[in-house]
C-alpha cells in the first residue's frame, strides 16, 4: 500500500514533542488507519450526497485547526479519494488528517512513555476515537 504519511515529517514531530525516536514498524499502522479514516469520510461524504470529502467527514473533526505542516501526503490522499470514490477532496480534509496523525503520535508517545522506552513502535499505536 502506498504511504499517505510524510515519514519524515511525522518523526521529526514525534522527535520534537518528546524527544523519541521512530521504529518502522510504526508507520504501517498509522498509514492503515489514515487509509480506513479516508475511506470512512468518502462513505460519509457520499451517505450525504456530496461530490467533496471535507474536514467535517472525518471523525475525529477539529474546527479551525491551525495545521502549520501538513504530515500526510495530500497528492496521495486525493488520488485514493479519487480513485476509490470520484470524490474532491477539500484542503480542511488534509488538516484533519494532519490532526489525526498528531492525536495518534502523541498517545503512541505516551504509550512508549508508559513503558519507559524512548522508541515508538507498532505495539504503541492506537487508533483514536476521540481527541485527547
Amino acid at each position: 500500500m502506498e504511504s499517505l504519511i510524510v515519514i519524515s515529517k511525522v518523526k521529526k514531530f514525534i522527535k520534537d514533542k518528546a524527544d523519541c525516536n521512530t521504529s518502522t514498524g510504526f508507520f504501517e499502522p498509522l498509514n492503515a488507519d489514515i487509509v480506513k479514516a479516508c475511506r470512512d469520510a468518502i462513505a460519509h461524504a457520499q451517505k450525504l450526497g456530496r461530490k467533496t470529502v471535507m474536514g467535517k467527514d472525518f471523525n475525529l473533526y477539529v474546527e479551525n485547526s491551525n495545521i502549520e505542516e501538513s504530515l500526510v501526503v495530500a497528492s496521495k490522499v486525493k488520488k485514493l479519494i479519487k480513485e476509490e470514490a470520484g470524490l474532491s477532496t477539500s484542503s480542511q480534509a488534509i488538516d484533519q488528517l494532519t490532526v489525526r496523525v498528531q492525536t495518534v503520535c502523541l498517545k503512541a508517545i505516551e504509550n512508549a512513555k508508559a513503558d519507559k522506552r524512548k522508541t515508538i513502535m507498532d505495539r504503541d499505536f492506537s487508533a483514536p476515537t476521540s481527541l485527547m
